[in-house]
């Protein structure tokens, strides 16, 4: 999509380009980073495909369709389908970004609030599902 990736004993660390570029990708083995990628998706300069990621409608919610009816929301363009989802970039706007309860939703808003002024994040606190402390080190992060 554009970053530069360096995995290494020191572990993972991912740099962001000028450009977030679009993808089609299968991702079936890599679903949880699904939602982030949503989020890089809707930002990018060109549509995504998603691809067998159908399985995901049974997680904490249907995350599929939670994704798609949360970025439009915010002026985006989220098609489903019946084993992923499709982006198609639009200029997005402030709003709230509903997370039902969900971390991975609550993290892919929190990523899209850096680029996009005014959204806010409904339910932040549920990011303590996996981790305690991303409330406090997302804060220690911003200007």
């Amino acid at each position: 999509m554009g970053a530069d990736v360096i995995h290494d004993n020191a572990g993972l660390t991912v740099r962001g380009g000028a450009v977030i570029h679009g993808i089609d990708a299968d991702l079936r083995d890599n679903t949880e980073l699904v939602p982030t990628l949503v989020a890089l998706a809707a930002l990018a300069d060109g549509p995504s495909a998603l691809r067998g990621i159908g399985h995901m409608r049974g997680h904490e919610t249907d995350r599929l369709a939670a994704l798609a009816r949360e970025i439009n929301g915010l002026g985006g363009c989220v098609a489903e389908d019946d084993d992923g989802l499709v982006v198609d970039p639009k200029p997005l706007h402030g709003g709230v970004f509903g997370t039902y309860d969900d971390h991975r939703l609550a993290t892919s808003a929190a990523l899209l609030g850096l680029v996009v002024p005014g959204i806010m994040v409904e339910n932040i606190a549920t990011t303590a599902k996996t981790m305690p402390t991303f409330v406090a080190l997302w804060d220690s992060l911003l200007p």
